[in-house]
C-alpha cells in the first residue's frame, strides 16, 4: 500500500474520531460545535493541523482549502457604503433644516409647531442611528470582502472566526446585514425629511411670511441624497443576492426601500388605501 493511501487512512481515522466525539455532545456545547460540522474548536485545530501536515508531505501544498472571495462581495460592500454615505448627507441636511425651521418658527411658536419639531427631531436622531449602523455594517463587509473564503475555521474575532479568512456563511451574513441596514438608513432619512416638511407646512400655516426658504433648499438637498441612498441600498440587495449565487446558495429575501418624494415630503414605505363601504 502506498504512503499516500496510508496517509489518507490516517487522516480519515482522525476526523472520524473527532466527529464521533462531537456527536456525543449535548446542549449549548453541541449547538456551538455544529457551526463547524459537529467538531469542537480544539479538535478542528488538531485535525486541521494533521491534514495540513499530511497534505504538505504528500503534495507540498497547504491542507487548508481557500478560494478567492467572489467579486460580488466587493460590489455589495461598495453599494452598501454608498448608501450609508448618501444617508449621512441627507441626515446632515435635515439637521441643518430643522435648525433653520426652529428659528423661522419664532420665539413663541404654537404648541402644535413645538410638537411637530420634536417629532421631526426624534426622526432625525433615529435616522442618524440607522445611518451609523449601516456605515458599520458596510465597513465590516468591506473588510471581509478583502480576504479569502475558507471552509474550516478556528479561534474567534469580531468579524469572522478565523484571523485571515471568512467562511461563506460569515461573508454572506455580513452582506445581508449591510443590505438590510442600508435600506433601514434610507427609509429613516425619508421619514426625517417627511416630518421636517410637515413642520415647514405647519409653520407657514401660522405665519405665511416665515423665512423657510433656506430650510426648503436644505430639504431639497436631503431628498436628493436620500434618493441616492435608496438606489444604492436597493443595489446592495441585488449584489447580496449575486453573492449568494456565487457562493452556491440562496440568499434571504430583503424588501427594498420604497420611499418616494412629493409635495408633502417622503415616506419610508408605501401606505395602503381603505375599502369602500356598502349601502
Amino acid at each position: 500500500m502506498s504512503s499516500n493511501k496510508l496517509s489518507a487512512i490516517f487522516v480519515a481515522s482522525i476526523l472520524a474520531v473527532t466527529q464521533m466525539s462531537a456527536q456525543a455532545q449535548t446542549g449549548a456545547s453541541a449547538a456551538t460545535s455544529s457551526a463547524v460540522g459537529g467538531i469542537t474548536a480544539d479538535k478542528v485545530v488538531f485535525a486541521a493541523a494533521v491534514v495540513a501536515s499530511v497534505a504538505s508531505l504528500n503534495s507540498g501544498s497547504s491542507g487548508v482549502a481557500t478560494i478567492v472571495t467572489p467579486p460580488a462581495a466587493g460590489s455589495a460592500a461598495t453599494s452598501a457604503t454608498a448608501a450609508a454615505t448618501q444617508a449621512a448627507a441627507a441626515n446632515t441636511a435635515v439637521s441643518s433644516a430643522l435648525t433653520s425651521l426652529l428659528a423661522a418658527a419664532g420665539t413663541s411658536p404654537d404648541a402644535s409647531v413645538t410638537a411637530a419639531y420634536a417629532a421631526a427631531l426624534a426622526a432625525a436622531n433615529e435616522a442618524a442611528t440607522a445611518q451609523a449602523a449601516a456605515a458599520q455594517a458596510s465597513s465590516d463587509l468591506d473588510v471581509a470582502s478583502r480576504v479569502n473564503v475558507a471552509g474550516v475555521v478556528n479561534g474567534s474575532r469580531p468579524l469572522c472566526a478565523a484571523t485571515t479568512t471568512c467562511t461563506k456563511a460569515e461573508l454572506l451574513a455580513l452582506s445581508l446585514r449591510a443590505a438590510q441596514t442600508a435600506v433601514a438608513a434610507a427609509d429613516a432619512s425619508f421619514r426625517a425629511i417627511s416630518l421636517s416638511l410637515a413642520l415647514r407646512d405647519l409653520i407657514l400655516r401660522f405665519n405665511p411670511s416665515a423665512a423657510v426658504a433656506n430650510a426648503v433648499a436644505l430639504l431639497t438637498t436631503a431628498q436628493t441624497a436620500a434618493l441616492a441612498a435608496q438606489t444604492a441600498a436597493n443595489t446592495s440587495i441585488t449584489n447580496y443576492q449575486a453573492l449568494a449565487t456565487a457562493l452556491g446558495t440562496t440568499g434571504t429575501t430583503i424588501t427594498g426601500s420604497t420611499g418616494t418624494t412629493g409635495t408633502t415630503g417622503t415616506t419610508g414605505t408605501s401606505g395602503t388605501t381603505g375599502t369602500t363601504g356598502t349601502i
